[in-house]
């Protein structure tokens, strides 16, 4: 069976001479990095430097670059005779992942409710654009919201050089929560969660915030089940 093309949105305009070759570098990743949270390329899919360098009108170089840093991230995986492939969704690293989340961030709600009323309250402004964008099926601001109140959390709270431990933790899980829009909505979900969330950090209840963030971190299990059914394909065994 032939490989499927990978679409790929246009780059940005070049940035100027000086500045081109890392701004295209940044670019090329960003742009792969999207496509594979956002499910334009499904877990499983094969890739190629050449075809999206020819896709992305750039030359291969920081196409290379681009996979060896998703790689490292676990977004891609390669292997000699094999070529490279969009990384399958995985029981056992889902549940590292939840495992990882868990540790920082109920314990980062929890002092989030202890951080200055004032900047308590500047998470409802996260959420409601991040609602705004749920409504008019926005997925992309509604991730860069996700991953605003998240990171905001821990600035809350005081420790937000956790963050890129956070960040790798959080890669699958968004994936799923994609794959999950047509089963069960997820976006607004995580938008009620949010808001409940925010609740209890502004209103100063620490062990509240805590035990939503937990049920918040464990909501993608509800409807991993259903995804598998319906693709199987996008998962490996184990």
């Amino acid at each position: 069976m032939a490989r499927p093309r990978p679409q790929i949105p246009l780059l940005a305009p070049a940035a100027a001479p000086d500045e081109q070759r890392g701004a295209i570098g940044r670019s090329a990743y960003q742009t792969l990095r999207g496509a594979i949270l956002d499910c334009t390329f499904a877990p499983g899919m094969a890739l190629s430097e050449q075809s999206v360098s020819e896709q992305l009108q750039i030359s291969r170089a920081p196409v290379r670059e681009a996979f060896r840093r998703l790689v490292m991230e676990g977004l891609l995986e390669s292997a000699p005779q094999r070529g490279t492939y969009v990384a399958r969704l995985h029981r056992g690293r889902i549940a590292d992942a939840i495992f990882v989340r868990e540790a920082i961030e109920c314990r980062a709600a929890e002092l989030a409710a202890k951080a200055p009323v004032a900047q308590r309250r500047g998470l409802e402004a996260i959420v409601q654009r991040q609602a705004r964008a749920q409504a008019r099926r926005d997925y992309g601001e509604h991730l860069a919201a996700d991953e605003e109140f998240h990171h905001r959390i821990l600035e809350l709270a005081g420790h937000p050089h956790a963050w890129p431990a956070l960040r790798l933790a959080r890669l699958g899980m968004n994936r799923i929560r994609h794959l999950a829009i047509p089963v069960v909505g997820s976006p607004r979900l995580a938008v009620d969660h949010h808001r409940a969330i925010v609740r209890a950090i502004v209103e100063g209840d620490a062990r509240s915030a805590s035990r939503l963030m937990r049920l918040h971190i464990h909501s993608p299990l509800d409807y991993l089940e259903a995804i598998r059914r319906e693709h199987p394909e996008y998962f490996e065994d184990g």
